[in-house]
């Protein structure tokens, strides 16, 4: 689809033209820098469009070269070259005053009492809290794409699309099946979306960080908003993520912080919509200045006597995520290169050779390495352009004799938790971690874990019985080990560093007039 076909779209999906028509007029009168007065100047260049504003431009500067023949003798072969400039795209946070839900959360939401001991009853994550989220404002974000050049996917993310996908699913050990059940789950996910963007009605767990899993499955199969059959839903997605974002840039709660910001990020590397770039770019300063001084994370990005692997897990990957997506915070190589020291001499446990769930900043662990966590440990230093040291080789040896089998015993839905039924949370990071690695012991895990999780799936498509959360959550995690062929390449394969995206020169766009 066209990028003209696709803003069409896209404003298609707004309010009316004419409720827009009558908040421009009043706003340009209200009073200058209030967020009335920001959203009709916002609204106005949405209305125009970039390709609108490219051609007035162009009109003028023919205009200018008439005028100029008018008085001159130019030669009828002579060529004159002019740059075309698009104009710049109002930042969204310029109108989150209209958001006044939102704009008044000043600080991240307020933490729950957590004991500073692993949890006894699983070996998985605590529960996400059940955070409240009213629906987004109707100022939705707009879906503008920037003047970036892009040559197609790139690096890690090149197998996601078209035949490129059928290709990896044969080379990595898909199949046929597999893919027809990772498509029933986005159906699932596509009928039931709430009409903002969520899916609260379905899973209560939390709106925002469950949303945010559910793009991250849509986007790992290469949906955009211009996708024929799932793009509306990825957009409404899109809209009520970016629309949860607090103006300091938080997304809520430290887990749903991480996801949200990771699915901002492949978001904006797929799409190069701005709004998207602007929530990454604020979702990644948080995260940038949550990290405690020795490189780990905890609950509420406190920088306390205490580190949390699981909570970290999710920032690393949300890091690496923009990286790839060509951000350009000056504090990301830096906090990349702690979170690695913080992995290696903090996190792993060199008595046991894998992770462990919590510990002291600054201290290496001792005891207490878990399936789990070192699952986690593993991929996070995969991703992180760690692949062959040596805490990635005992980790993988630590979980090499790791078993996949699904309970199909549906978890008593009375009960306070799910903790000890499928663990999808172990699986999560286990499968892309052996993926990444490769070799016998991913041919090994394959052919169990794809069986068993496809044997799980419910007949209209989504799963129940995992070990937190509810059905968003153990369908999202369980399509995301679904897409593990095509979502990245394996480190085995990764022959250069990523290159980072830049932005198009003034020489690339030119006219010749003669």
């Amino acid at each position: 689809m066209s990028e003209l076909n696709e803003d069409t779209t896209l404003k298609l999906m707004d309010e009316g033209f004419r409720d827009r028509l009558r908040r421009v007029v009043s706003g340009l009168r209200a009073a200058k820098g209030s967020g009335a007065n920001k959203y009709a100047k916002f609204e106005l260049v949405r209305l125009l469009g970039a390709p609108a504003l490219t051609l007035m431009l162009g009109a003028l500067v023919v205009i200018g070269l008439f005028a100029f023949a008018v008085g001159q003798a130019i030669s009828k072969d002579r060529e004159i070259e002019v740059d075309v400039i698009t104009p710049e795209t109002v930042q969204l946070d310029e109108i989150k005053e209209e958001i006044a839900k939102i704009d008044d959360m000043n600080e991240p939401p307020p933490d729950v009492n957590i004991p500073s001991d692993a949890p006894s009853v699983s070996d998985s994550p605590v529960d996400a809290p059940n955070a409240q989220v009213s629906d987004v404002a109707s100022v939705a974000p707009v879906m503008t794409k920037s003047p970036l050049i892009m040559k197609g996917l790139y690096g890690t993310l090149a197998n996601r699309g078209g035949a490129a996908r059928s290709g990896a699913l044969r080379a990595y050990g898909g199949s046929g099946v597999g893919e027809d059940s990772v498509l029933r789950a986005l159906r699932w996910l596509k009928t039931n979306q709430d009409p903002n963007g969520s899916w609260a009605k379905v899973d209560k767990t939390d709106p925002v960080a469950m949303a945010g899993l559910a793009l991250l499955c849509f986007l790992a199969h290469n949906e955009t908003p211009s996708s024929p059959e799932f793009g509306p839903t990825v957009e409404k997605a899109m809209k009520f993520l970016v629309g949860s974002q607090a103006q300091n840039g938080v997304f809520g709660r430290e887990y749903t912080h991480g996801i949200v910001t990771y699915a901002m990020s492949e978001g904006y590397a797929l799409t190069k919509i701005m709004a998207l770039k602007d929530a990454m770019d604020r979702g990644i300063d948080f995260i940038i200045k949550g990290q405690q001084p020795q490189g780990g994370y905890n609950y509420g990005f406190g920088k306390v006597d205490r580190f949390d692997l699981s909570v970290a897990g999710w920032q690393f990957q949300a890091l690496k995520a923009a990286k790839m997506a060509g951000c350009s915070h000056e504090g990301l190589h830096d906090a990349i290169k702690k979170g690695i020291d913080f992995l290696k001499k903090q996190a792993y446990d060199p008595t046991k050779g894998g992770f462990v769930y919590d510990g002291k900043p600054g201290i290496q662990a001792n005891g207490g390495s878990r399936p789990s966590m070192t699952s986690a440990g593993v991929l996070c230093l995969q991703l992180l352009g760690q692949p062959n040291v040596a805490e990635v080789r005992t980790g993988l040896e630590f979980i090499k004799e790791m078993q996949c089998k699904w309970d199909s015993t549906l978890p008593d839905k009375n009960a306070k938790s799910q903790a000890g039924k499928n663990a999808v949370y172990t699986w999560y990071y286990a499968t892309q971690a052996k993926f990444q690695k490769g070799g016998a012991d991913w041919e090994s895990w394959n052919k169990q874990f794809a069986r068993q999780v496809i044997f799980g799936q419910q007949k209209d498509g989504h799963w129940e019985g995992g070990d937190h959360g509810g059905s968003v959550y153990t369908t999202t995690l369980c399509v995301l080990m679904l897409e593990v062929y095509y979502r990245y390449l394996p480190t085995y394969k990764q022959v250069e560093q990523v290159e980072e995206v830049k932005p198009a020169s003034s020489d690339d766009v030119k006219v010749e007039v003669g």
